[in-house]
C-alpha cells in the first residue's frame, strides 16, 4: 500500500469520525430537548394536580351555598305566601267569609 492510498483511507476514516461526531452532537441535543419536555411535563402535572384540588374546593362551597339557597326559598317562599294570605284576608274583611 502506497502513501497516496494511506491517505484516502485515512481520510474516509476522519470523514466517517466526522459524522460520527455529528451525530452524536445532533443526539445530545435531542437528549437534552426530551430533559426539557420531561421537565415540562412534570410542571404541568402539578399544576393541573393543584387546579384539580382548587376545583374539588369550589365544588364544595358551591354545593354548601346551593343547600343553604335552597332553605332560603323555602323560607322566602313561605313568608311569602304568608303576607298574601294576611293581605287577603285584611281586604276580604276578616273573618266574614
Amino acid at each position: 500500500m502506497n502513501e497516496s492510498e494511506s491517505n484516502q483511507r485515512f481520510d474516509r476514516i476522519e470523514s466517517k469520525i466526522d459524522r460520527l461526531t455529528d451525530l452524536v452532537a445532533k443526539m445530545a441535543r435531542v437528549e437534552e430537548k426530551l430533559v426539557g419536555v420531561d421537565g415540562r411535563l412534570k410542571r404541568h402535572e402539578f399544576r393541573l394536580d393543584e387546579n384539580e384540588k382548587k376545583i374539588e374546593e369550589v365544588e364544595s362551597e358551591v354545593r354548601t351555598n346551593s343547600q343553604f339557597m335552597s332553605v332560603g326559598r323555602a323560607i322566602v317562599g313561605s313568608i311569602w305566601a304568608a303576607m298574601v294570605g294576611a293581605a287577603v284576608y285584611i281586604f276580604t274583611g276578616g273573618s266574614d267569609v
